[in-house]
């Protein structure tokens, strides 16, 4: 379509640039990372994004929003601001990674978040409160369309 810009690879290439960095490091200086530790933030970029697609494909397959033209609807979501929802999900699913992989990892110790962390609890309750609040952003978008009638 005219006047689209495409796909904003900056986040990749950011991701990518971390990923060597603790490649780096992991082959230079610290040896106990595993290989899980060194991938996790292409594996952040990549979860997060196939969560963000899944909720919302569930989330608008039951919502029913009126059809409309794709400039009128891009003009009534440009005043509202959902980022708060959005971040909350991507923190929340970047603390999942973390416990998921110490969970992989199985390390007993716990040295930065909290005392349960890479317990399988907080795995599961991490990644429920990042789908949660996806729902959240998402159910305020529907609403934001709906009330547009």
């Amino acid at each position: 379509m005219a006047g689209e810009l495409g796909i904003n690879p900056t986040s990749v290439y950011g991701c990518a640039g971390i990923t060597v960095l603790m490649l780096a490091l992991k082959l230079t200086v610290i040896d106990r990372w595993s290989w899980w530790r060194v991938l996790l933030p292409l594996g952040l970029l990549v979860g997060f994004s196939v969560v963000h697609v899944l909720v919302a494909f569930i989330y608008l397959s039951f919502a029913k929003i009126p059809e409309r033209p794709t400039q009128q609807e891009a003009s009534l979501l440009e005043p509202h601001e959902f980022n708060a929802h959005y971040v909350a999900a991507l923190l929340f699913f970047m603390v999942f990674g973390d416990n998921a992989v110490r969970w992989l990892d199985g390390h007993e110790t716990s040295h930065w978040f909290w005392l349960f962390s890479g317990t399988g609890v907080a795995v599961v309750v991490f990644g429920g409160l990042s789908v949660l609040a996806l729902f959240w952003y998402w159910s305020r978008l529907g609403r934001a369309l709906k009330e547009a009638d």
